[in-house]
């Protein structure tokens, strides 16, 4: 299983393996039910929890998801994305999409933590689209895409 931590600021570590440089990114968050409803805690202030009502829920347990299943397939608890389908019960495709997610820079994987990312950025535009490996392509598209609903909103 993954390391639990109840509370602190997004984290990256780099560690350096035999095989080369192992990034581990860490999000402060809880999923706790209220009602019916699921709803993202985050860490506030003065080390208590502050809900965030902006934070796109689907696409933070994604990107929460994608970053553990990534965990499992580099630790060898998985010997591949069939083996990790078959044990969360999804489509193999699907994994595969959402693993995607894991690829994403660390500023970009800690604005959608925190609520920061554009409008039309979600989950499906993710699953939907190719994503650049490297970094600075990424945040190009990301920037397109605020640039993009920037201009629709004017344009209303």
């Amino acid at each position: 299983m993954t390391e639990l931590r109840k509370m602190g600021l997004a984290q990256s570590k780099q560690r350096s393996t035999d095989t080369g440089v192992k990034l581990t990114t860490f999000i402060p968050m809880r999923i706790v039910r209220h009602k019916t409803n699921r709803i993202i805690v985050q860490p506030g202030a003065n080390g208590e929890h502050a809900t965030r009502a902006g934070t796109d829920a689907t696409l933070l347990k994604a990107l929460a998801r994608a970053l553990y299943w990534q965990q499992l397939l580099d630790a060898g608890r998985v010997a591949n994305i069939a083996e990790l389908a078959a044990a969360e019960g999804l489509d193999k495709v699907r994994v595969q999409k959402t693993l995607k997610l894991a690829r994403l820079a660390p500023d970009i994987a800690e604005n959608i933590a925190r609520g920061w990312d554009p409008v039309g950025l979600s989950l499906e535009f993710f699953i939907r689209r190719e994503l650049p490996d490297n970094w600075d392509d990424q945040r190009q598209v990301i920037n397109t895409i605020c640039a993009l609903a920037c201009l629709m909103e004017r344009q209303q």
